[in-house]
């Protein structure tokens, strides 16, 4: 379907003549072909009728005569009048068949004459006559059958020369009105031709048809309007290229030029920015104002330099050649564009990429973290690269001295390096540096100079500095480009002062700022190997500050480290040149013995840092006193190695802290064999929990205090006792430090109260009233946040009242965190339980804490109860204690009482209760239950 229609389109004529005859011609060939159809199909019906019906009237005809002859036997007559029937008819043969099966057949003759007609027509024809049949019958008999059969080639051939005849005559009649028709249109669509002249209207033809002169009036109006119209924007036109000349004269700087390259006319612009007078530039080659072009016929475009009287200027310059009417180049037309700004300013992106490249190449040598001389040497050769400059440095100062010397360089003498020169690190260190610089290098005047200051960690480290000889200005982007070279520069400074900042700190001590333990093991092993290589003895000592914790407490952590920093100078001033000090953390200190003859040697170092650390510390306006406990190993009796002699010295000074702190102890191997029970008693006290062996053992307390209750037992203490399997019975200062240490403290603790509070619900049951228990706390599980919650919850499960509940705690573990303590406390007594200070005086103490702790009760230390009531300084201090005590509505119990002397004493003084080996010493639950009978009565 598209090939068909694309083939009718080619088919289409282009012409209006062609396209109106070529509809009329279709239509004409429609029409007759239709009317052709109509008229033939009728013609072909109306002859076939009429053929019939001429048949039909011969067949009577011949009937009547045959009728007759037959009648009286005489079948001549009956052959000849079917012959004579058969000469012009249709029929092509005709046939009498007599009853007795006799035929007389007569045949027409054939007609050569007849144009023969197509077998289509042939068929149809005889498809439409069909053969006649007759009976031929006289006085009621038949006599035969008269057949005739129709000549269908000679209908055929009639129906044929018609059909022929008749289309011959439409298609001359056809061709005769086309062509009439044709003439016709051509004539009328001619006077379209007029159309095609313009300036005058377009001339109508008389004959033209009426559509065709409307048109043309219609096209003659329109032409006058456009006229106008155009003319109109022609005058436009001219105006706006008047207006864009003017404007380009303005924007661009033109010229013209004629075919030989010869400049004749230039505009205004040209002259300005030339600085040349117009007589100057007019009639001078145009290649003299800069470039190199030749005349061609070509448009040619690109950058030229123009000298001008004010300078090199640079313009984008664009040359058109003008065509006259032969296209010949008449002239040339030259047009140029001032673009030196735009070149200065891609010039000075050219040079800070190459500036941003210098940048980087450095930044690289700065990441690799090299020696810092090759990094300065580079940023030198950097500035002048940069800054295209044959001079430039890098001075460090130093603002102790109020110095500056050069650390790299390029363009200077060699033998300026390292050279001390004044120069402050402020604002003059500019001109500073200049004059020196200057006077160096021998320039006539002080040329020209810029520099950046290097600033590492808030502080002047340097300047890098760039120098000439020759007057200059520096722009923004130079400076900007030489503060970039010097920020790098502090960067890599900063970076490796931090290396070695950190390289310090790792291995000694940011407090006192002496060798840290990491330090300290390779000075061992340095001095060990030392002294294996020639033979002699080293040693190290094992220093711990005595007591340290109580300051911290007392006086905050700001007044520890102020004696931990005095204490290492001290020690400092105690050792050798040689010697070396280390803090190995805490308080611990450690001193190597590279050099170690005789154990006096040792000993008298020893002696001075125990004599040295016991002289009174001044802390925040005040002395304060501590000791140090020294443990002293040598190489190589007590070890071979570091680890073995710190242990060694470790073991040492644990057996000073034994024997009463404050003095100094040589390893011994016997130390080991305690070090080991030591680790023994750890781990089998790890497993006592689950196996049972731990036990309670009470220690009652009597009331004092005149009244109702005097003399009856007020209370008891639970006391921790360990049943070891194969030990027996193992003394609390054996086990109680190290269940602190391990931490085991706190699940044993929980086990003493929930062991308390089944105790006092089996006496309750037992005996109705009793008396409350006490029950030491220790530092670990004060500082335990949910002790108030596991308390509550062994209580509670117990089923027990909690005023029957008394927690003891030392003043130490109370003024370690204060407001801890308050919270803590607060909620224990709000349970219901008892609160009380065990060995008060014996640690410090705020008495402004005092009071904001909700106690109950103060436990006197039996140190001040054991001289009574002889010492009149002990006597002194428990007077003040209970005044004290009963001032804050406290009761006082005091410990350690031993004789009827300590009873008379302290109820003399006003002391509530009494406890200690004169009451009863600690039992078994079981052997107390006696002192609850109701009679039961301790004397006083």
């Amino acid at each position: 379907m598209r090939l068909l229609l694309r083939l009718l389109h080619r088919l289409l004529p282009r012409s209006l003549v062609g396209r109106v005859f070529a509809l009329f011609a279709m239509s004409m060939l429609v029409f007759v072909g239709v009317g052709m159809g109509m008229f033939y199909r009728h013609q072909y019906l109306q002859h076939i009728e009429e053929t019939q019906d001429s048949a039909a009237t011969l067949v009577e005809l011949a009937a009547q005569a045959v009728e007759d002859s037959a009648l009286i036997g005489d079948y001549d007559t009956v052959k000849r009048t079917l012959a004579t029937m058969m000469e012009q008819s249709p029929f092509a043969s005709a046939a009498f068949i007599d009853v007795n099966g006799g035929a007389i057949r007569v045949e027409a003759a054939h007609d050569a004459s007849l144009a023969p007609a197509p077998g289509w027509l042939l068929d149809h024809v005889g498809g439409e006559l069909y053969d006649v049949n007759r009976v031929v019958a006289a006085g009621g008999k038949d006599y035969g059958v008269l057949r005739l059969h129709f000549d269908e080639r000679k209908l055929a051939s009639q129906l044929w020369l018609l059909l022929v005849q008749s289309t011959s005559l439409a298609a001359l009649v056809l061709a005769i009105s086309l062509l009439l028709a044709r003439a016709l249109l051509a004539r009328w669509l001619k006077n379209l031709d007029s159309l095609r002249f313009h300036g005058i209207d377009a001339a109508i033809h008389p004959d033209a048809p009426l559509e065709i002169q409307a048109a043309i009036k219609a096209m003659n109006r329109s032409a006058a309007s456009m006229r106008d119209e155009y003319g109109q924007r022609i005058a436009d036109l001219m105006n706006s290229l008047v207006q864009h000349k003017s404007a380009l004269d303005q924007a661009a700087i033109v010229s013209e030029v004629d075919r030989d390259g010869i400049v004749t006319a230039v505009n205004d612009q040209f002259v300005r920015q030339s600085g040349y007078a117009r007589e100057e530039l007019v009639g001078r080659p145009l290649a003299q104002a800069g470039g190199s072009w030749a005349p061609s016929n070509t448009v040619w475009r690109g950058e030229v330099a123009v000298p001008g009287r004010d300078g090199e200027r640079q313009w984008y310059r664009t040359i058109v050649p003008i065509l006259d009417a032969e296209n010949s180049i008449d002239k040339y037309i030259c047009i140029d564009f001032d673009i030196s700004e735009r070149k200065e300013f891609e010039d000075a992106i050219v040079r800070n990429a190459m500036r941003q490249g210098l940048l980087a190449r450095l930044g690289r040598k700065a990441l690799e973290a090299g020696p810092l001389v090759e990094l300065f040497e580079m940023a030198a050769r950097l500035a002048c690269d940069g800054l295209h400059a044959r001079h430039a440095a890098l001075f460090a100062f130093d603002a102790d001295s109020g110095t500056a010397c050069l650390q790299a360089s390029r363009g200077f003498p060699a033998d300026t390096r390292a050279v001390p020169f004044p120069c402050g690190a402020g604002p003059e260190a500019s001109d500073a540096l200049a004059r020196w610089t200057t006077g160096l290098l021998g320039f006539d005047d002080a040329g020209s100079s810029i520099d950046a200051v290097v600033v590492c960690a808030g502080r002047p480290f340097g300047a890098l500095a760039v120098y000439g000889p020759e007057t200059r200005t520096f722009q923004e982007d130079e400076e900007a480009f030489l503060n970039g070279l010097g920020n790098i520069l502090a960067t890599a400074v900063e970076r490796e002062e931090s290396r070695k900042r950190l390289t310090w700190l790792a291995q000694f001590d940011t407090l006192t700022g002496l060798p840290n333990r990491h330090r300290l093991g390779v000075c061992l092993e340095a001095a060990i190997i030392g002294a294996a290589a020639s033979r002699r003895r080293a040693g190290v000592m094992f220093i711990d500050l005595d007591r340290f914790k109580s300051v911290n407490d007392m006086l905050g952590h700001g007044a520890g480290d102020e004696l931990l920093v005095q204490a290492g100078a001290r020690l400092q001033d105690c050792v050798r040149a040689g010697d070396v000090v280390a803090r190995l953390g805490g308080d611990e200190f450690a001193v190597v013995l590279p050099q170690l003859g005789g154990g006096s040697v040792a000993e008298d170092i020893a002696r001075r840092i125990v004599e040295a650390l016991a002289q009174p510390f001044v802390l925040q306006g005040q002395q304060l006193f501590v000791s140090a406990s020294v443990g002293i190993a040598a190489y190589p009796e007590d070890g071979i190695d570091a680890a073995t002699l710190l242990k060694s010295a470790d073991t040492a000074m644990y057996s000073a802290k034994q024997n009463g702190r404050n003095n100094y102890q040589f390893y011994l191997a016997e130390m080991n064999a305690d070090a080991a029970l030591r680790l023994q008693t750890e781990h089998q006290l790890h497993l006592a929990l689950e196996r049972g062996e731990f036990e309670l053992h009470y220690q009652p307390k009597l009331r004092l205090a005149a009244g109702a209750q005097m003399g009856k037992i007020s209370g008891f203490e639970a006391l921790l006792r360990w049943r070891h399997p194969e030990r027996g019975l193992v003394a609390p200062f054996e086990f109680i430090s190290i269940l602190e240490e391990t931490g085991l403290i706190l699940p044993v603790g929980e086990w003493v109260i929930a062991e308390v509070c089944r105790q006092i619900g089996v006496w309750s049951a037992q005996y109705g009233s009793v008396p409350p228990v006490a029950i030491n706390l220790s530092a670990r599980q004060l500082g335990h946040a949910g002790l108030p919650q596991a308390v509550r919850a062994i209580v509670d499960a117990a089923g027990v009242d909690p005023g029957l509940l008394e927690f003891e705690l030392t003043e130490s573990m109370l003024m370690e965190d204060p407001e801890a303590a308050v919270r803590i406390l607060g909620d224990l007594k709000s349970q219901g339980m008892r609160l009380s200070v065990d060995d008060f005086g014996t640690g410090y103490s705020s008495l402004a804490y005092l009071k904001r702790f909700p106690l109950d009760a103060l436990k006197i230390d039996r140190t001040f109860v054991r001289d009574l009531p002889g010492d009149s300084d002990d006597a002194a201090i428990t007077k003040a204690v209970i005044s004290l005590a009963h001032s804050l509505n406290l009761k006082v119990v005091a410990e350690g009482v031993e004789t009827v002397a300590h009873v008379d004493a302290l109820r003399a003084y006003g002391c509530d209760e009494i406890q200690g080996y004169y009451i009863g010493k600690p039992s078994p639950a079981a052997e107390c239950s006696a002192l609850l009978q109701p009679e039961s009565l301790a004397a006083a």
